[in-house]
């Protein structure tokens, strides 16, 4: 089970322009007029009251911002030694995970991340030019320097990381130019998330204006679906043919063991939400979903100081339902199997059944890549079952999409 806490809230040392936490100080600098780093007893109260609850022998903690290292290091010794405590106490396994921008990280970061098995996720648009574009200092100075020397320590300390590929408007047309470019730093564990955000329109509850489906104006650096679509197709078809053995990309593994028959580790494709997306913000506020921080009392559930446990899961168990109200239209889909609808969030086009249904922005880009890219899964699953050598692999494949390599 995981959980996401965000001890800086929405501060960064940064302001990439299609950050959708930014725009959080709207209305969280008006409810609150503290400097928003979460305090001790908010950490140790969230921590100790998820752990005693949660059924699952293993629970991750997942620290996200802003930009969660803002807090300082001593912040996150004193959240690894108390969830060691509670992991004896509650007979746990507790594991922590920080998705960070990396400018912050230096040899005491890098060394604290190995010795407390910390796995990080670290940010990285592709190459300089490609990375720089939506990616600044809040001076506007580049950050790209600052992500390679974050990757160098990381290796040289040997942590275990991640690299975390935003997906907007420029990139998406150069996917070979990123994917060899994230090999050559000698990547193994990649993800690639595509971005889509309004334009800075809300209303009274600082709240998107899609979300009563109107006026829905696409920010500038929004991916295009089909675009996307061809992206992650192109990065599939050099991917199988030459790095499956040796690079692991966490859309291909999800999609990988889904037709395995297990259950999708990644939240868009299940088919709740609830539970595993709740967010605890850094004055104690406890919220359904990373992307659904809003004042809304729906999606503000309460403090962790005072919320009873019951009532938190109750609320979790409400919000879980929210996901499968789906289109006629998806549910007529045959991939609904495989995206059940897609993130919430992304459901702001109109259906072609009904007018007054909605479905996923990135249904055509769903679409197109489990079209794609499902055959080549099921070859994969013939040869790990068949124990076939890989190296047979790149002409089947070949032979499967009638293609020359």
């Amino acid at each position: 089970m995981n959980f996401i806490i965000k001890p800086t809230s929405f501060l960064c040392n940064m302001t990439c322009k299609y950050c959708f936490y930014l725009e959080k100080a709207d209305f969280m600098s008006k409810e609150n007029d503290i400097t928003p780093f979460m305090q001790t007893k908010n950490l140790y109260q969230f921590m100790e009251k998820r752990i005693s609850y949660c059924q699952d022998k293993n629970i991750t903690f997942i620290w996200q911002g802003g930009e969660p290292l803002l807090i300082g290091i001593d912040f996150y010794k004193k959240a690894v030694e108390y969830g060691k405590i509670l992991a004896k106490n509650f007979n746990k396994n507790i594991y922590h995970s920080i998705q960070t921008n990396g400018t912050l990280i230096n040899d005491e970061w890098a060394k604290f991340f190995h010795d407390e098995k910390i796995l990080i996720g670290l940010s990285i648009d592709g190459d300089e030019e490609l990375h720089n574009v939506y990616r600044k200092m809040k001076n506007n100075r580049s950050s790209f320097s600052s992500v390679l020397n974050a990757i160098k320590l990381m290796q040289h300390y040997q942590v275990e990381f991640n690299t975390l590929t935003v997906v907007n408007n420029i990139n998406v047309k150069y996917p070979l130019r990123i994917y060899k470019f994230l090999k050559s730093l000698n990547i193994r564990f990649m993800q690639f998330i595509p971005v889509v955000e309004m334009d800075k329109n809300t209303n009274i509850n600082y709240m998107p204006s899609w979300m009563e489906h109107n006026n829905v104006n696409l920010a500038e650096f929004s991916v295009n679906p089909l675009e996307y679509g061809n992206f992650i197709n192109t990065i599939f078809d050099e991917w199988i043919r030459h790095d499956i053995t040796n690079i692991s990309i966490r859309l291909f593994d999800t999609l990988l063991q889904h037709l395995a028959g297990q259950p999708s580790s990644l939240c868009i494709f299940m088919p709740q939400c609830g539970g595993e997306n709740m967010v605890l913000e850094a004055d104690g506020t406890i919220y359904q979903c990373d992307h659904f921080v809003y004042p809304d009392s729906k999606y503000k559930l309460g403090n962790i100081l005072n919320l009873d446990q019951n009532q938190l899961q109750s609320s979790i168990n409400n919000w879980s339902k929210y996901k499968q109200h789906l289109s006629l239209e998806c549910k007529q889909c045959s991939w609904l199997p495989l995206c059940n609808g897609g993130c919430p969030k992304h459901r702001f086009i109109q259906s072609n059944l009904n007018e007054k249904e909605y479905k996923s922005y990135f249904c055509p880009a769903y679409k197109s890549i489990f079209e794609h890219i499902t055959p080549g899964m099921n070859l994969i699953l013939e040869f790990m079952e068949r124990k076939i050598p890989w190296e047979y692999l790149p002409s089947a494949v070949d032979k499967m999409y009638n293609k020359n390599s």
